[in-house]
């Protein structure tokens, strides 16, 4: 984004918009992160429907960016987890899966997009690359929510408590959010500067 010349930086051109989008989508997130329904062992949130949309209308790389920024302030202490949650006690969360699994998803959703879309139709790519980045949330959110309940909380869990609570009970809602994205990412696309 920028290159050190004599002791100064200088910014790369289109380095400022891309910045203010990546700065955009992250604050998105932590506001759909505090638009809550709490269920037990997590809530449902508006934060995969922001990092959808920032996977299809970002490159992979400001997607990740913009993840990884999200991560580290919340690491940190902001309060820009689900409930207005921060800091490192957030790692024994049994959702903090799901945050480590988007920050992994939005770069993956981009890069198969800008794949599909040369194959197919924008709304398809966008639904199956959509569809791919769920999988991998949930992944991360399952994998992550077994062994803290196991490990830290030491609950005793089945394999099929941890699909439910940390994948099935959140498909129908995602499934919205994602076809909310893939029609809503085509309508801003042609809104955003270029």
């Amino acid at each position: 984004w920028f290159t050190i010349k004599g002791g100064i930086r200088i910014v790369k051109h289109g380095s400022t918009k891309r910045l203010i989008l990546c700065a955009l989508f992250c604050a998105l997130i932590a506001i759909g992160a505090q638009i809550t329904i709490p269920v037990p062992y997590g809530a449902f949130t508006l934060q995969l429907l922001f990092v959808l949309l920032a996977g299809f209308l970002l490159p992979a790389r400001d997607g990740f960016l913009t993840m990884l920024a999200y991560l580290l302030l919340g690491l940190v202490g902001a309060p820009v987890y689900a409930g207005f949650s921060g800091g490192l006690s957030s790692l024994v969360s049994p959702t903090f899966g799901f945050v480590l699994g988007m920050v992994a998803a939005c770069p993956a959703v981009s890069w198969l997009f800008r794949r599909l879309r040369g194959r197919v139709r924008p709304f398809p790519a966008a639904v199956l690359s959509g569809l791919a980045g769920i999988a991998v949330t949930y992944l991360f959110g399952a994998v992550y929510g077994y062994f803290v309940m196991t490990l830290v909380l030491n609950q005793a869990v089945s394999p099929w408590f941890v699909v439910w609570t940390f994948c099935l009970m959140y498909l129908p809602f995602d499934a919205a959010k994602l076809l909310f994205a893939a029609v809503g990412s085509s309508a801003l696309a042609r809104r955003l500067p270029r």
